[in-house]
């Protein structure tokens, strides 16, 4: 979908008061294919940071305010070239980005053109570093990438040319396989060898001193396994060959590393373990999946303890488990859907208080929570639903301004709140044919779809193949110019979205009679089989 300037011919108006939800297409990124697929959302200096894929190159780094004309390009268009990780860090954001000359590097973006270049070229010549695992704590960013001495060093970054360095030159790796390290306090912890070969548990402030062994003799972590931070505490997976996976706990000294219950007893020979995974902080406890001798993998809870570690609720008796996932803490409650049973449920940490929200969301995901609703991604063809906790307010999402349900597709399903408003990669016809930056608004106006100053006046214009208006104030008629004659189906909607008039025609000229419409702004979409404008102009 391609959209063209918007005709304004007044914009004396007054809003409507009416809250409606609405999906808007920020910015048709990539106009010549099913779309951009934005993703990973980061917000830095009250700018919106995300990739995505344009016509051009592979994934580049972009930047909004939330109109269409300030959505922006910053990385160099390099094709073949894809951006894997952004960070915010002092206002900035740091990515990896190679531009032919490098290799993938160390690159900053201040969200302008000019300010988006290479930061450092930690592995002089062509080879690269490949800076990933962005974390920042204590003040500081960390990465990890290649050296002269071989792959995966602990880099550190004070955000100046001379503070970004390597600060443990020997392999090491972050931890049950998530994408960054995991935080507690101001360290980051990772897993690493001593000097005998050893390996175990790391930690790191940012400096050398303070880059130090925490526990080996073990393997902190399995792989897709997340960890949770609890009264200083970092809960995680770990892995010894006494007990198997089972949940661990560490208070940054050897002292304070251990087991906290093994779930799973070895039996015959055969090393068990309880697998724990999901991990969450509800209620001053730490939330997870896990299976023990007795059940299948359901959802269970801890106070840190070997005693207070049980649990919750066992939903599909027996061995096979509900396979609990992607929980949030939502209305005071904790969600989380099961993979096994294709259920969204709820608890307040009693089995009587842990109860199933609605059936029936095969594959679903939870994406974030915005204005008293929950969201989430549901089934192969990527729904989005949104849930207010109760089985009936458990539906597929349909705004306001489109008949049709919006699709959401991209890594993670990432869904977040900027400037008021939710956005992630979003499709819905007609906003959007593919997968574009989109963003839910409940704003009382859609003026923000057509990126016009007030006051502004544009002349029409005549594109082939494409549709323009004008409003006719003589005459009382809205005039749409189809230069092709091909079929084109119109709708008139109010500022609210609310739909006033739709009709059908191949005519050339389309005339539609506006008498009884108050004056004020509207929004006419055009449709045909190759395309769609959506065209804001005033009646008056």
């Amino acid at each position: 979908m391609k959209k063209h300037a918007f005709i304004l011919i007044s914009f004396a108006c007054l809003l409507s008061s009416i809250q409606a939800q609405n999906i808007i297409n920020v910015k048709d990124i990539n106009v010549n294919s099913s779309g951009s697929y934005p993703f990973d959302f980061t917000i830095a200096n009250n700018k919106l940071f995300f990739l995505a894929q344009d016509d051009i190159s592979g994934y580049s780094l972009w930047v909004t305010t939330g109109s269409g004309s300030n959505t922006k390009k910053l990385s160099p268009a390099n094709p073949g070239v894809t951006i894997a990780d952004i960070i915010a860090y002092n206002n900035k954001i740091y990515f990896s980005y190679d531009d032919g000359l490098h290799g993938y590097e160390l690159w900053v973006s201040d969200g302008t053109r000019g300010g988006t270049m290479l930061f450092k070229d930690l592995y002089p010549g062509i080879t690269g570093s490949y800076p990933q695992a962005f974390t920042v704590a204590n003040n500081k960013l960390f990465f990890m990438g290649s050296g002269v001495n071989g792959e995966r060093r602990l880099y550190v970054s004070d955000g100046t040319i001379a503070g970004t360095k390597i600060i443990r030159d020997y392999f090491i790796n972050i931890f049950n396989g998530m994408t960054d390290f995991a935080v507690l306090n101001n360290d980051i912890y990772f897993s690493s060898s001593d000097d005998a070969g050893n390996a175990g548990l790391w930690k790191s402030n940012g400096t050398t001193a303070g880059t130090k062994v925490v526990k080996t003799n073990f393997s902190p972590g399995v792989t897709g396994c997340n960890y949770a931070v609890l009264n200083n505490q970092l809960y995680f997976s770990g892995f010894d060959y006494t007990n198997g996976s089972e949940l661990w706990v560490t208070g940054g000294t050897a002292g304070s590393t251990h087991l906290v219950k093994n779930l799973r007893a070895d039996g015959g020979g055969i090393l068990n373990g309880g697998n724990p995974n999901n991990l969450i902080v509800y209620n001053n406890r730490v939330y997870f999946g896990a299976q023990d001798d007795a059940h299948g993998y359901e959802l269970f809870s801890t106070n840190g303890t070997a005693a207070g570690t049980q649990l919750v609720k066992d939903i599909v008796p027996g061995t096979a488990g509900s396979l609990p996932y992607g929980s949030i803490v939502f209305k005071n409650l904790l969600y989380f859907v099961c993979i096994n049973t294709q259920q969204l449920w709820k608890t307040d940490g009693t089995i009587a208080g842990t109860k199933l929200v609605k059936g029936g969301l095969h594959d679903a995901r939870i994406g974030n929570q915005w204005k008293n609703k929950l969201y989430l991604v549901v089934d192969n063809d990527y729904r989005v639903w949104e849930s207010n906790g109760t089985s009936a307010g458990t539906k597929v999402l349909q705004p306001d301004n489109t008949g049709n349900p919006v699709y959401s597709l991209n890594n993670g399903f990432q869904f977040l709140e900027y400037k008021t408003e939710l956005y992630f990669s979003g499709s819905s016809y007609p906003v959007t044919l593919g997968y574009e930056l989109c963003k839910l608004t409940t704003a009382s106006s859609l003026l923000s779809l057509g990126d016009i100053t007030p006051g502004a006046l544009q002349t029409a214009h005549r594109i082939t193949a494409n549709f323009t208006a004008l409003y006719n104030a003589a005459n009382k008629e809205i005039i749409i110019n189809n230069d092709s004659q091909i079929n084109c189906n119109w709708k008139l909607f109010s500022i609210n979205g609310g739909l006033l008039k739709q009709g059908r025609s191949t005519a050339a000229i389309i005339n539609i009679a506006t008498t009884g419409i108050a004056a004020g702004t509207y929004f006419l979409v055009c449709a045909s089989s190759f395309r769609t404008e959506k065209i804001q102009l005033a009646i008056y």
